[in-house]
């Protein structure tokens, strides 16, 4: 197998234009709708906002966090306003590990190392903890928009970015 020598990508902007369109999706449910559930079983909206701010707390992007700090924050994720300030602040704290070139060339721990029936590169860098992560925003945001769909909310006139 041939391997490319690829350019690297400028992804941030456009994943910055995912964190808003998130913001701008769960302002669209109303607050008694945040924990509704398509079926017993599955994920609220909340649980998936709050699912995707904490992601964004791996070691890898934010070293050294306390169990203390990530209750507060599930605490915090109980409002709409929350819920929106995390999103808020766990986007700046990727972009900074986005912005750093170290951080990013740097090998680190496999984000599925206590998961072995994942498959992950043998190399796993900032490219690859980047790219993960963008793509869990990217898989949830369509789980919100299912579920706006299923509660009736329509997303014309609405800025609801298509991927």
């Amino acid at each position: 197998m041939m391997t490319a020598n690829y350019s690297p990508l400028k992804i941030a902007p456009y994943w910055q234009m995912t964190n808003d369109n998130l913001i701008d999706l769960m302002e669209l449910v109303p607050e008694e709708k945040l924990d509704w559930t398509p079926a017993p079983g599955e994920w609220s909206t909340r649980v998936i906002l709050t699912h995707i701010i904490l992601a964004r707390y791996h070691d890898q992007i934010v070293p050294g966090r306390e169990g203390a700090e990530i209750s507060e924050v599930v605490m915090d994720c109980r409002t709409k306003e929350g819920l929106k300030t995390h999103l808020d602040s766990s986007w700046h704290m990727v972009a900074e590990f986005l912005s750093d070139p170290a951080k990013l060339d740097a090998t680190h721990e496999p984000l599925t190392a206590s998961a072995p029936e994942y498959i992950e590169p043998p190399v796993c860098d900032g490219h690859y903890i980047a790219y993960h992560r963008m793509a869990h925003d990217i898989h949830h945001r369509s789980t919100i928009i299912g579920h706006l769909t299923q509660l009736g909310i329509s997303l014309d006139g609405h800025r609801v970015r298509p991927l």
